[in-house]
């Protein structure tokens, strides 16, 4: 059997080096949203405790000084929270955009992959049919050069 050799091998590789990279992308974007989202709760916890503690302390004595350098700590845990907030609705829309660009890349590779299978299918039809023809050939040979039978 003739060796079979693709002739779009390239352009599969070269896919196939897309789709690592995609993927490769797309990890990176998902640790970036997680790494995110671990800051985010821990900025809300921050914000949980500093609201408990402000409701705590006005039981007690009032000092303006305190209220006023309190409150300003409070604002900004909360800017810190509201900025967190849009940069992880940023990298989840990152991590879905590199989401798509992984599934396009896996379907171009599974394209080639079709036509590759479909290419061997063919060259193994087409070297049984010439291995057959050429078992005929020599079958058809061999009964010519035979003597007739004499009774």
């Amino acid at each position: 059997m003739k060796k079979y050799t693709f002739p779009l091998r390239s352009v599969a590789i070269l896919r196939a080096h897309r789709e690592h990279v995609a993927r490769e992308a797309l990890a990176a974007a998902n640790r970036v949203r997680s790494a995110l989202e671990v800051s985010l709760n821990a900025a809300r916890m921050c914000l949980n405790e500093m609201e408990q503690l402000r409701s705590a302390g006005r039981s007690g004595c009032f000092r303006p000084a305190d209220d006023i350098a309190f409150f300003l700590a409070y604002r900004q845990q909360w800017a810190t929270e509201s900025d967190l907030c849009q940069q992880l609705s940023a990298a989840t829309a990152q991590a879905d955009r590199r989401r798509d660009a992984c599934i396009e890349a896996n379907r171009e590779v599974k394209a080639i992959e079709r036509l590759e299978a479909t290419a061997i299918a063919a060259h193994r039809a087409a070297v049984g049919r010439a291995e057959q023809a050429e078992f005929d050939e020599h079958a058809g040979r061999r009964a010519a050069r035979r003597k007739p039978f004499a009774p």
